[in-house]
């Protein structure tokens, strides 16, 4: 004699159930897939516009050349200033080294290597200054019990300290900021 766990009612929407999230699965592996071969979402001709406030974006130079023909409005093949967004005239303003009121692309790649370097002397100067007893790790005494708990997930040893190797993926990895 065998006992029925569920009626065959429930059995038949069970199974329905299954079948069907394996199938919303496979379309979304898919649709994924699909998105990623295609240049995350765009088409190819165009960039992808940038994806919102919480989108995390991959720091470094970009390609001068297709920031040049994103932006130049008039097509004469020259970016000025003015053609920029408000924001990215603020920013990319100082780029024009020879201020000629163009950013060509050897000024573009100039700025943005020494927006990375200045990003990374500011975060060696914000680890040195944490790093109270200058050992080359952070503790839960040097950076307090709140900060520790974000800290801590990027103790790759788990040794009870973290050293600035083993922030650098930690913080590549994190969420971003809801909103900027």
């Amino acid at each position: 004699m065998t006992l029925a766990l569920f009626s065959n009612k429930t059995h038949t929407a069970l199974r329905r159930l299954v079948l069907g999230s394996f199938l919303a699965a496979a379309v979304l592996a898919g649709g994924g897939a699909a998105y990623a071969a295609n240049g995350a979402g765009g088409t190819g001709s165009k960039p992808a516009p940038h994806q919102g406030q919480g989108a995390r974006r991959k720091h470094g130079p970009k390609d001068p050349a297709r920031l040049i023909k994103r932006f130049d409005k008039n097509a004469d093949g020259k970016l000025t200033v003015a053609e920029l967004p408000e924001k990215a005239q603020k920013r990319l303003g100082k780029a024009d080294t020879n201020k000629d009121g163009t950013l060509s692309a050897e000024e573009l790649k100039a700025h943005a290597e020494l927006r990375m370097k200045d990003r990374a002397t500011k975060q060696k100067a914000r680890f040195a200054k944490k790093d109270k007893n200058g050992d080359g790790f952070l503790t839960r005494d040097e950076v307090g019990d709140k900060r520790w708990e974000r800290v801590k997930a990027a103790d790759a040893n788990r040794d009870g300290k973290v050293s600035a190797d083993e922030l650098r993926p930690a913080r590549s990895a994190r969420k971003p900021p809801a909103a900027r």
